[in-house]
């Protein structure tokens, strides 16, 4: 609770001199600003307007109305001291200059008052748009699971059902097949939650990563073994430059990448394209590239295929359309390695998905 406590005294207390700074940048601002007006001999109803400039600005930026009410007392006192007669002094001779003080201290004032009011109405304005487009993302989201998970559920429990009424009439081949059916369906539902809580933690902030040392060649291969129940009848390669190349990574969420892309890969190529995945040194960097030679990715959705929900327009194989999160989550987890991802035309035709992590530097001098 200390530490709670003493980070937020330490926040106010950034907050007030980022507050106090600003105030006094545009008052000092201001100031110049007049001084050169009244070498230049403007009237000083053009130098009142100059400080009343300054005190919505300085609502404007400011988080408080403090600051705006302290601006415009200090540009009475300021006006009255630099621009009066007798100059350098707060007595002033003409005896219409306490009134002017009055007006140009209420007009800064109010005016200030209505920039503040005005940021504070945008900002609600804001805060609703946001939450208005948080709940039809929502909404779809709701729609897009719903749907997907009709197809899957529905075979799943028609197969169950069947085995359970049938299951006596049932050859052992036919058994076989539905069991395989079952598991396909099954692991399709696993894969599709376990996007969506990789998400959830991406947009709560709570993607940690555990990096350490890792062989990349190990990362290949552990990907290798979960996709090739899936590669029903494409030829998937895989071929590593360097057995040793160390990478620093969470190996677990880099297979998670590997693992997704060839996934799409599979989805989206008929079942005679092959699929090839190379890994190896790029410069200072450990590069993956997988590449198939499929139908390829239009020039048009290069550029969204990794946003969220994103699920491009080209037919899929086995109709089991994603949530549009496999991508998305690869870019995610990428780039807070400190990496990046990317997708090309494979040619003469296919696509070809590259991304990079960081090298792992090994020190030869220790023991």
């Amino acid at each position: 609770m200390e530490q709670t406590g003493t980070g937020f005294a330490a926040g106010r207390g950034e907050s007030v001199l980022r507050n106090c700074a600003k105030s006094v940048a545009i008052f000092a601002g201001a100031t110049l600003l007049s001084i050169l007006f009244d070498r230049l001999n403007f009237t000083h109803a053009n130098i009142i307007m100059i400080y009343i400039l300054g005190v919505q600005l300085t609502c404007i930026v400011t988080s408080q109305q403090i600051y705006g009410l302290v601006s415009s007392i200090a540009s009475v006192f300021v006006f009255n001291f630099l621009f009066t007669l007798p100059r350098f002094s707060l007595t002033a001779y003409e005896t219409g200059y306490p009134v002017t003080f009055v007006v140009m201290f209420l007009t800064a004032y109010i005016t200030g008052r209505l920039a503040l009011e005005n940021k504070k109405n945008l900002r609600e304005k804001e805060a609703a748009a946001v939450m208005a487009q948080s709940e039809r993302l929502r909404a779809n989201l709701l729609r897009s699971i719903s749907h997907d998970l009709r197809t899957p559920l529905t075979s799943i429990s028609g197969n169950a059902n069947n085995l359970m009424s049938n299951g006596d009439s049932f050859d052992e081949e036919t058994k076989r097949r539905i069991y395989a059916d079952i598991y396909a369906d099954s692991m399709w539902l696993i894969e599709l939650v376990e996007n969506l809580l990789y998400a959830t933690r991406i947009e709560d902030g709570r993607m940690t990563l555990r990096t350490g040392p890792e062989l990349l060649s190990e990362i290949v291969d552990e990907a290798m073994a979960h996709i090739r129940r899936k590669a029903g009848g494409h030829s998937i390669t895989a071929a590593c430059e360097d057995d040793l190349l160390l990478v620093r990574a969470d190996a677990k969420l880099v297979v998670q990448v590997v693992v997704n892309i060839l996934d799409n890969a599979i989805k989206y190529t008929p079942p005679d394209a092959a699929i090839a995945l190379a890994a190896g040194r790029r410069g200072n960097m450990a590069e993956v590239c997988i590449s198939d030679t499929g139908n390829g990715i239009p020039d048009r959705e290069k550029r969204e295929i990794f946003d969220k929900f994103y699920r491009g327009s080209s037919p899929v194989v086995d109709n089991r359309r994603s949530l549009g999160l496999g991508l998305y989550l690869c870019r995610a987890i990428v780039e807070a390695h400190g990496g990046a991802i990317q997708v090309e035309d494979n040619v003469p035709h296919g696509a070809v998905f590259r991304f990079t992590l960081p090298l792992e530097e090994v020190n030869c001098d220790e023991p």
